[in-house]
């Protein structure tokens, strides 16, 4: 991490968001409470106010702080740290932040194409039910990898273009390039890949999976 980029992580914060810090909050004041009624004074359960206080507890905060918490853990989820997290993707991070690698996606990181969440922004399609689609898949793979996984990590269907155009798309470079106008039809089908043959270059390397 060189100079400009600790100063801007320094000026974006650090440490739990606000959520996070109501989540703790929560957690703890229901902790708290649930001693002060069972612990200290277990007779109260007997009451009405003890009553309503653990269903306020258990069927109001506590499903309040799992919500809270499952949206920190999704949104933590789409970092470029999180995917580096499973040792089966270390290859792959580690060329997506090679300054030297030539690759698609250490392009895109490197220059910054996509400001942020790199890996999952081109790893979830669009639409409404994008993102819940490619959390799904990342499960299968987690699955897929500890119930015996001995082979290169690949897609399990045709990487969508519609990923790529949704950045691309509205540049006007992209829209007057000659091969895109002539293949307009194919690519917006998938019936023609942006990667790999006589267009754009590889996303990662072939071995990249090995490097654990």
């Amino acid at each position: 991490m060189n100079s400009f980029e600790q100063v801007v992580n320094a000026s974006s914060g650090s440490g739990l968001s606000m959520v996070g810090w109501i989540v703790l909050i929560l957690s703890i004041l229901c902790i708290v409470l649930i001693i002060r009624i069972i612990v200290q004074d277990p007779k109260s359960v007997a009451r009405p106010f003890g009553k309503w206080l653990l269903l306020l507890i258990f069927f109001v905060i506590s499903p309040i702080i799992y919500l809270l918490n499952f949206s920190v853990a999704v949104e933590d989820s789409k970092t470029v740290e999180f995917c580096n997290s499973c040792h089966i993707m270390n290859g792959y991070v580690n060329d997506v932040e090679d300054p030297d690698s030539e690759y698609l996606a250490s392009m895109h990181y490197q220059y910054r194409w996509i400001a942020g969440d790199q890996c999952f922004t081109c790893h979830s399609d669009y639409g409404l039910f994008g993102n819940a689609k490619a959390k799904m898949t990342g499960i299968k793979h987690v699955w897929a990898y500890y119930t015996g996984f001995e082979t290169p990590i690949e897609l399990y269907d045709t990487y969508n273009n519609h990923i790529c155009l949704r950045c691309h798309a509205p540049v006007i470079a992209f829209q007057e390039t000659e091969e895109h106008e002539e293949n307009a039809s194919e690519i917006l089908s998938n019936e023609m890949s942006c990667l790999g043959a006589d267009c754009h270059v590889r996303t990662h390397p072939d071995e990249a999976w090995r490097e654990q």
